[in-house]
Parts: structure tokens; C-alpha cells; sequence
């Protein structure tokens, strides 16, 4: 797969705000928000393996 270099920056700021997000709901024991942002951590983290795992 050959992504476009925004996308690629795009998907790692969601992985980023994902798991700022997670930090602080968990800091504040709302687990259910918590576990919503683990997935879509999760879920990011695995689309931008798969848009960099070939390399350049």
C-alpha cells in the first residue's frame, strides 16, 4: 500500500490524541470513556502499522 504522507500523519495525531485522551479519562476513573479510546487506540495503531509496514 502506498499511503500519502498526510494520511500517515493524520493517523499517527489520532494514535497520539487517542492516548492523551485515555490517560486522562482513566485519571479520572471514567472507565467506560476509557476503554472507547483503548479501541480506537488500538484501532488506529493497527491501520498505521499497516500503512507503514512495507517501508518507503
Amino acid at each position: 500500500m502506498n499511503a500519502p504522507a498526510w494520511r500517515i500523519w493524520l493517523v499517527t495525531a489520532l494514535v497520539i490524541g487517542w492516548g492523551i485522551l485515555t490517560i486522562r479519562f482513566a485519571s479520572k476513573q471514567e472507565w467506560p470513556m476509557a476503554l472507547l479510546c483503548v479501541v480506537l487506540l488500538v484501532s488506529n495503531g493497527v491501520t498505521l502499522y499497516r500503512l507503514t509496514k512495507n517501508g518507503k
